[in-house]
């Protein structure tokens, strides 16, 4: 089996291209008349070789726009709710996506399912466009039945993540623009500025004042060891990488990112609202509290908070309660996390109590991000503005006393 190219009109006579998986033209084809089309063309797909051009070289993996992964897992749900096979159902929710990269992954998922693979393996082929929890959450849909519940809560969960990512996105690309301006400004005044003043200052001959001579040097230091700045920054950017690639800086960074003024309070909420909204979802399912904990870990994007579910996934394995251990990591997991976790596995309701957490840390997260946008502008243009004084004042201060030594 393999992936079909076509071209293909409907029955009002618009052309439609994309790729659907068969073992034959003839099945592709056909497949394509039950789907109300004219095959025009179908060719195999082949892996040929042909000359690269330079826009199309991509060092990462394929990424897909979260709003067309809610589309497809919200549509594919509704098609199976009405009674359509998951085969005909991937089919018709594949000619929805003018995406290529999302289009291929759909058919060579289609060629998956076809020849016999459960639907969650096929999706474990793309992993960097569905991660894990969309895998585990879908094996568990085939295994006790639902998918297509499944697959709607799947939908709003990738929503609401989508929703965390813009807001936190929203918040920190005024602080991230205000920086760069900075930079620029500053950049302007001690390599393009500050050099003219000094030349100025030179003619007069005059006793410059400690700030502005101050000023005068680090100018100079600047333009004179480009090279040696460019080599050193280099390496600190190349060292914090590497450092936060590795497995111990990563847990490090991950230890204590909650820590950072403002910004650690906020990244703090998100995690736990995430956390605890997987673990529920996860719970609802079906899935095993133990497999649903280690994939809760691993869908945090935190590798300290990984080490604790993976902890506490092996004393759950021997019996403890999973609040009573997570209350042993209130860094993380404040003590009204892991005993309303508690007050959930004593009455049942575990996947409930989670939900409210989920509710309670994502609206204290809205509130926390709306706080920010509104204060952070005025103090960084304050700051901005005493830093812009200061130069101003070092620069124009030995002209003022220039004057004053004239009249």
């Amino acid at each position: 089996m393999g992936n079909f190219k076509y071209i293909a009109v409907d029955r009002k006579g618009k052309r439609t291209e994309g790729t659907l998986g068969g073992f034959t033209r003839e099945e592709v084809s056909a497949e394509l008349r039950k789907m109300g089309l004219k095959p025009v063309s179908v060719e195999p797909v082949r892996g040929k070789k042909r000359s690269w051009k330079l826009s199309e070289i991509n060092l990462t993996p394929p990424k897909v726009n979260p709003a067309l992964k809610v589309i497809f897992f919200r549509e594919l749900s509704t098609l199976l709710d009405a009674g359509i096979q998951l085969v005909d159902a991937i089919s018709i929710v594949q000619l929805q996506f003018d995406d290529k990269n999302f289009q291929n992954a759909l058919g060579e998922i289609l060629v998956f399912v076809k020849a016999g693979h459960p639907f969650s393996e096929a999706l474990a082929e793309h992993k960097n466009i569905f991660p894990n929890f969309v895998i585990s959450m879908v094996n568990a849909g085939e295994m006790g039945g639902g998918l297509d519940k499944i697959l709607s809560q799947i939908a709003i969960y990738i929503e609401k993540e989508d929703d965390v990512r813009k807001r936190l996105s929203s918040a920190t690309s005024y602080p991230k623009f205000i920086a760069i301006f900075f930079s620029v400004v500053l950049a302007g005044v001690m390599f393009g500025l500050m050099p003219k003043f000094a030349a100025i200052f030179a003619s007069f001959g005059a006793e410059l004042p400690m700030s502005t001579q101050i000023m005068i040097n680090i100018s100079n230091f600047l333009r004179n060891h480009l090279i040696l700045e460019a080599i050193f920054a280099g390496g600190v950017w190349v060292g914090f990488k590497a450092f936060k690639t590795s497995p111990g800086g990563k847990l490090f960074i991950d230890k204590h990112i909650f820590k950072v003024p403002i910004a650690g309070h906020i990244i703090h909420k998100s995690l736990i609202s995430r956390f605890a909204k997987t673990l529920s979802v996860l719970i609802r399912a079906e899935v095993s509290i133990i497999n649903a904990l280690k994939i809760a870990g691993k869908t945090s994007d935190n590798e300290y908070i990984k080490q604790i579910t993976e902890a506490v996934s092996i004393q759950i394995a021997h019996g403890r309660s999973l609040g009573g251990q997570l209350a042993k990591f209130d860094d993380v997991f404040p003590i009204m996390v892991s005993s309303m976790i508690t007050v959930g596995e004593k009455s049942g309701a575990l996947a409930v109590m989670l939900e409210k957490i989920s509710e309670f840390h994502e609206a204290d997260f809205n509130t926390a991000v709306d706080k920010l946008s509104k204060t952070i502008e005025p103090i960084v243009m304050g700051d901005l503005g005493v830093v812009i004084s200061v130069i101003i004042i070092t620069l124009y201060l030995p002209i003022f006393q220039m004057s004053s030594a004239i009249h």
